[in-house]
């Protein structure tokens, strides 16, 4: 049986329950002993938290290159535990996700723009400038120069204040391998340079000696001695950097071909072959496979050769504008003419051809690029530079007002330097513009118009020519066996030709007229108000003079003749593709009937000759 407590023993019993102040204290103390104690504990699994985090991020920066599946897993679990990020970890967490975009998940666009918004997000210089190189590294593959090459001019400046070294390096690193990229080797190899003046480690040196080797051959100073270039072969490979020590050999084995080494170069391509195509990387699997096919034709084994070919198209568009894929349709070429096959040797070198073309045109492409964005940093530094001296010319002109009229004087002198300084500016801003112009209308080699200029002019002429009821004529020309001109005096010898040519032709024509290089060896002109006749017979000129210029200036004794082919309004009517066309129709001719001759163009020869389709050597539809 319970018992019930009343009310009055309860006030009773806590009346009785009291502490002395002893007891009181001992109590509190206890309390706020515990209260630290759990404050302390929390505190610490928050920092161990953070601390992981940290570990975790920092060794996912480590491996991003080497190992992707270790990357791609470590990545996974920082976004999973974000939230226990600092708002810098978060930030340096996005440019490890914008990187595995463009690197792993062949997502650049999406991998610029998260770059893009750590750039601009961020006060961190470092992770600033690791950004900026990203997305210059990202629009160099995406072949965007001008937009690499804007971010490198904002990102490499700031590499003064970057204090650890391998993060320095991977920016210079960027743009070492940007400005190969464009073909201006000599500043390729200016910043591989400071990187291995730096004494680089690991992934840096690897990369600098690659980019270090492939500007020296190109610009033809790399060293004799192999142990330097085996070298960085051995220094990538102990960093599983494979790609550039693959490029590498690559580059050695090119080294041997052209020492006269072809089946040391060879063995050490076929060797490579297996690690080359388990890269996975289109460039490199095209440039051993397309230079194995040049050696292999070297030594005679056709098949293989063709072969090694084969292998180089079919990357297809990822091989766009490249020189592997420009070299392998001329070993397909040649393969066909050794056998004997005249339709598959004329749609090889037409395919030669056209990549040859989309190539130069993608070098002209980079070298535009480069020179435009140099033309806008000179800009902007007289910008700077003119607004430096207009805000101090201002505060002088405001001091010069407090202290009297004869000073007040003395800004007006500085006021009028200004206006000069502004009015130079403009000049040279307007020079600078006419130069880009020419840049993009004229043929770099040869002084005349290209292909672009020549299909404007012209179609413009033919317009005015027809309405005014006057006739024109067209006449193409393409100069003959140039490819073995090329092969057995060297192509610093067919560029001496190409320009005596240009210069030959030049004064056959009147200032009315209009002289284009609309391909490698192919010439075009536009002749205003004569008759076929009379072309004819300005081409027979132009192909005397050309058969009489004496090539011993270049070193060589050889004989230079073109093949023409002339077609006139009167027969052709005025629309440029149709005059291409005839022209080009009896071009073909004087090739099959024997070369160094005109062929004219009228009702009668195009009954009597029906040349085989070939692809139009000029478009005129928007150049």
């Amino acid at each position: 049986m319970s018992t019930r407590l009343q009310p009055k023993t309860l006030l009773k019993a806590a009346n009785n329950f009291t502490f002395d102040r002893k007891e009181c204290d001992e109590m509190g103390r206890n309390l706020s002993i515990f209260l630290l104690s759990l404050t302390s504990f929390f505190s610490a699994s928050s920092a161990y938290a953070a601390d992981s985090f940290e570990a975790t991020l920092q060794e996912a920066d480590k491996v991003r290159s080497a190992y992707p599946k270790q990357f791609s897993q470590l990545l996974k679990r920082l976004q999973i535990d974000e939230k226990k990020a600092t708002p810098s970890q978060r930030a340096r967490l996005k440019y490890l996700q914008a990187y595995e975009l463009g690197v792993y998940r062949d997502s650049l666009d999406e991998g610029i723009v998260a770059a893009k918004q750590v750039y601009d997000g961020t006060r961190d210089i470092t992770l600033r400038y690791r950004a900026g190189s990203l997305i210059a590294n990202f629009s160099a593959i995406k072949r965007d120069f001008g937009t690499g090459l804007r971010y490198l001019e904002k990102t490499l400046p700031l590499r003064t204040k970057i204090k650890d070294k391998s993060i320095r390096h991977d920016g210079i690193g960027v743009a070492a391998m940007l400005h190969n990229q464009i073909g201006q080797y000599e500043i390729g190899g200016r910043y591989a340079k400071e990187i291995l003046n730096d004494t680089p480690e690991g992934r840096a040196r690897c990369a600098a000696g690659h980019f270090r080797i492939e500007s020296d051959f190109e610009l033809g100073t790399l060293a004799k001695n192999d142990a330097p270039i085996l070298a960085v072969v051995d220094q990538c490979i102990s960093q599983h950097e494979f790609i550039p020590a693959n490029l590498v050999r690559a580059t050695l084995a090119k080294k041997w071909a052209s020492e006269g080494h072809v089946e040391k170069a060879v063995a050490l391509l076929e060797k490579i072959l297996p690690d080359v195509d388990a890269t996975q990387y289109p460039r490199l699997i095209a440039e051993v496979h397309s230079v194995l096919a040049e050696l292999k034709l070297k030594q005679n084994d056709v098949v293989s050769a063709g072969i090694h070919a084969n292998a180089t198209i079919q990357l297809g568009e990822k091989l766009f504008s490249s020189t592997s894929l420009v070299s392998a349709y001329r070993t397909l070429y040649e393969i066909a003419e050794l056998r004997g096959e005249p339709v598959e040797a004329l749609n090889a070198y037409r395919r030669y051809a056209e990549a040859d073309k989309a190539h130069l045109g993608d070098v002209k492409a980079r070298e535009l690029a480069y020179e435009i964005v140099r033309q806008e940093t000179q800009q902007k530094n007289k910008e700077i530079e003119l607004l430096q001296q207009n805000n101090k010319l201002l505060r002088t002109q405001q001091a010069l007002e407090r202290e009297g009229a004869q000073k007040a004087r003395l800004a007006m002198v500085f006021l009028m330097l200004i206006l000069t300084g502004i009015i130079f500016w403009v000049i040279q801003i307007k020079r600078h513009q006419g130069q880009l112009q020419r840049l993009a209308q004229t043929d770099t080699l040869t002084g005349l118009g290209n292909r672009h200029f020549f299909t404007q002019r012209s179609e413009r002429a033919l317009i005015d020519a027809a309405r005014a009821g006057e006739p024109a004529a067209l006449v193409m020309f393409d100069l003959d066996h140039f490819k073995a001109i090329n092969d057995t005096y060297g192509h610093g010898a067919g560029d001496w030709v190409l320009k005596q040519v240009g210069k030959t032709c030049s004064s056959h024509c009147r200032k009315v007229d209009y002289l284009g290089r609309i391909g490698g060896e192919e010439f075009a002109v536009l002749l205003h108000g004569l008759d076929l006749s009379t072309a004819a017979r300005l081409a027979e000129d132009c192909r005397s003079q050309l058969a009489q210029i004496d090539t011993r200036e270049c070193g060589y004794s050889f004989v230079v003749t073109a093949s023409f082919g002339v077609s006139s309004t009167a027969q052709s009517g005025y629309d440029l593709s149709r005059l291409l066309s005839h022209a080009d129709q009896m071009l073909y001719r004087a090739k099959n009937e024997g070369r160094n001759r005109v062929c004219a163009y009228n009702a009668e020869t195009a009954a009597d000759y029906k040349s085989p389709k070939r692809a139009p050597t000029l478009s005129v539809v928007g150049g």
